[in-house]
């Protein structure tokens, strides 16, 4: 663990608010700060607004989750944030949190210098990361090797090599519906998902539909015209991402996890992870290993 941490957890204050949860610093250095946060707050209204600010000017902030969700409203915008969807955030946003999930959630909140990192990072235009597997995969190895102890080195190359992995923000085509209409859409997507995060994931579409109120068919339209993705595609990239999670914790039996993620066996579970990510689970179980530090890539 790299020294140093003492006014990281502070810091990560002014951003999540006084809500429930954990704060666990994971790097510091002069233009960079990494935080792992979770929060077990189960408030479906939102907390009151903070305005972002960083330990000194020019730095933005990326939150990006392993497992979860929650709504953030940047700005005005509100977005449902899960290990599939993360934001960035600059000094000056207004932000606040609900969570109307009532799973706990854990998110890596990144504070990057724009002196050193602002070429690599997103355009201010829009908020909203699109967490790939390339980007998700980084993701939790940054984690596992700074949980093992790496210098600022190797973090800071990590830190680099994760953000060539952020893809630009798609932006939706617009569709000419009523401003209503699209505002009602976006709420129903952001019920599902949360709906989603709040597990099993072996929930039928029947039953999802239920749960949020409407046919299967009218859901499955809505959210494959706000997302731009099928339902099954979106449920299946957060099954994959909820494995890579507990193979990061140390649960080796892909048996037993397919069985808890509703896959039909484990070639199956073996399948849609390949497809999703590249790799077998046996080979991202391997990657997120502690290891040497320095032996990474």
């Amino acid at each position: 663990m790299i020294e140093g941490l003492g006014r990281v957890a502070a810091m990560c204050r002014e951003t999540l608010g006084d809500g429930p949860g954990i704060r666990r610093p994971l790097a510091e250095d002069s233009s960079l700060h990494i935080v792992e946060i979770t929060c077990c707050d189960d408030r479906r209204s939102f907390r009151p607004p903070v305005l972002v600010s960083g330990p000194e000017a020019g730095v933005t902030r990326m939150l990006l989750v392993r497992s979860g969700g929650f709504l953030a409203r940047v700005n005005g915008r509100e977005e449902f944030t899960d290990p599939v969807t993360g934001f960035v955030l600059r000094q000056g946003d207004e932000v606040a949190f609900a969570h109307p999930a009532h799973t706990r959630d854990i998110s890596t909140m990144l504070d990057l210098g724009q002196d050193v990192y602002g070429d690599l990072l997103p355009p201010a235009q829009n908020p909203v990361v699109p967490v790939t597997p390339a980007l998700d995969l980084a993701h939790r190895r940054l984690v596992s090797a700074c949980r093992a102890g790496i210098d600022r080195f190797e973090v800071a190359e990590r830190v680099h090599h994760l953000l060539t992995t952020v893809p630009t923000p798609h932006t939706l085509a617009r569709s000419g519906r009523r401003a209503a209409t699209v505002q009602a859409h976006r709420r129903l997507v952001d019920h599902t998902r949360a709906v989603l995060i709040d597990g099993p994931l072996t929930v039928s579409l029947e039953e999802l539909g239920r749960q949020v109120g409407c046919s299967p068919f009218h859901l499955s339209r809505v959210f494959h015209q706000v997302t731009g993705q099928t339902l099954n595609h979106y449920r299946n990239r957060l099954r994959v991402r909820a494995v890579a999670e507990d193979l990061a914790d140390g649960h080796s039996s892909l048996r037993t996890l397919a069985a808890t993620y509703g896959f039909a066996d484990q070639a199956h579970l073996t399948r849609v992870f390949r497809q999703h990510t590249g790799q077998v689970p046996s080979a991202v179980r391997a990657m997120l290993r502690p290891a040497s530090p320095g032996e990474w890539i």
